[in-house]
């Protein structure tokens, strides 16, 4: 029955029945008094004080009618406005809630005062942490030596300026977080309450840009190299014989000591030219079913015939029940001895120890190189795979190993990355997808 009422009550609202109604019997009972009290001053000398009590009585119970429709008409808007208030409200305050970018409010003291729930994703503290807490725990130390929080504020809160760049956060762990940051005032009756801030992780936006920039780069390397590797080789091949030749011909020491320089020379240019033609061609071309552990063991076998392999250990943790995949395996099997060869390298002046792991999680199957080397600067780590880069001497190596082997674990399908900090040894990660 309640229901049914609120019901009418709602609909009555909606239609404004009771506007209506009372506005109608209102004016109707008004004319009516006033006729009515004409009628007896013109036509009627005398109006006993019954008469009179009957019109007072009339004109309160129309006042009444009256204030009665007034007050509900007052309440019925305000109830109006205040519903959508609140759905204005509700509606804005989902928008900022659920809003995939982190939205936080700062005051004048510098101080979070709310705290959305991509703030939350991004940054690990939960509303109860962060509330309250001044800006500065978000912002690096770098940062805030420098100014930048003071003169966003400045520019915010003094000049209402809008900032929209790209910086740095915390996280709670304290990683640093490259983002989009936009920030605004709060401004209230001319007043300047604080500023809002809208914050972007843009992390996964700059790997991107990165891989694109690699990509056209070594589109870029791909296209020279396979030309200098036509015209180099060639020649090449000619050369190496007339000096083959000479070797055998010669009598004279010094002239057969500089032939063999010469010839040592053309191997390596050799090698570099064969690089350059791998780094061109199509990589995994003969696909099969594939034992990584296999592989592994092959690719270590061969390097024990390496007289510095004699110096480094060589551990092996190779999971027993690892699926097969679908490879290349001449191919896999070049990539875990340049991983190799590169950590030969980096024992030379530190370490003495390498670790190669093979395991499996839901959807790859991975092979870890790990060493105890030196290590890398991140600055080195970024160009690790491009190219013609390198960290080897002069005549060592051509900076191409690692570009080869990152497009061969490519055009399976898999990915290779490397984990490195200066002093703490470098490891390489193979993932190469299950079969399906």
């Amino acid at each position: 029955m309640i229901t049914y009422w609120r019901k009418i009550l709602d609909t009555a609202r909606f239609f404004h029945l009771g506007w209506l109604l009372l506005a109608s019997f209102s004016v109707i009972l008004f004319i009516l008094g006033i006729w009515e009290i004409l009628e007896r001053q013109v036509f009627e000398q005398s109006v006993n004080s019954s008469d009179y009590a009957g019109l007072i009585v009339r004109g309160f119970l129309v006042f009444t009618l009256l204030a009665g429709w007034t007050i509900w008409i007052v309440y019925h808007f305000r109830i109006q406005l205040i519903d959508q208030l609140s759905a204005t409200e509700n509606r804005y305050r989902n928008i900022v809630e659920n809003s995939a970018d982190a939205i936080v409010t700062i005051g004048e003291d510098n101080r979070i005062q709310s705290w959305n729930r991509g703030a939350e994703g991004l940054f690990g503290w939960s509303p109860i942490e962060a509330i309250g807490q001044p800006i500065g725990i978000m912002i690096p130390e770098k940062l805030l030596q420098s100014g930048e929080l003071l003169c966003l504020a400045y520019g915010i809160t003094k000049a209402s300026e809008v900032k929209n760049y790209q910086t740095e956060r915390l996280n709670r762990d304290g990683r640093r977080i490259p983002v989009n940051l936009t920030e605004t005032a709060l401004i209230s009756n001319g007043k300047v309450l604080g500023r809002s801030q809208i914050i972007r992780d843009i992390s996964e936006l700059q790997t991107i840009e990165l891989q694109m920039r690699q990509s056209d780069r070594l589109a870029t390397v791909g296209q020279l190299a396979a030309g200098v590797a036509h015209e180099i080789g060639n020649p090449l091949t000619s050369i190496s014989s007339l000096v083959q030749l000479l070797e055998r011909r010669m009598e004279n020491p010094d002239h057969i000591g500089k032939l063999a320089r010469i010839r040592a020379n053309i191997e390596r240019i050799t090698k570099i030219v064969h690089e350059l033609v791998d780094f061109t061609r199509p990589q995994a071309t003969d696909v099969q079913i594939v034992q990584i552990n296999e592989v592994v063991q092959n690719a270590v076998g061969l390097m024990t015939y390496d007289n510095r392999s004699q110096k480094i250990k060589i551990d092996l943790e190779l999971a027993p029940t690892l699926p097969r995949v679908k490879a290349a395996p001449d191919k896999l099997h070049q990539v875990v001895v340049n991983l190799l060869v590169n950590a030969f390298d980096a024992l030379k002046e530190q370490g003495d120890k390498i670790r190669i792991v093979t395991s499996e999680n839901p959807s790859f199957v991975t092979i870890s190189v790990e060493d105890n080397g030196g290590g890398m600067n991140p600055e080195v780590m970024d160009k690790i795979f491009e190219p013609f880069f390198t960290t080897k001497d002069i005549g060592k190596g051509t900076g191409l190993g690692l570009s080869v082997s990152h497009g061969i674990i490519n055009s399976m399908d898999g990915t290779l990355n490397v984990n490195s900090l200066p002093g703490e040894g470098a490891t390489f990660l193979i993932e190469i997808p299950k079969e399906k």
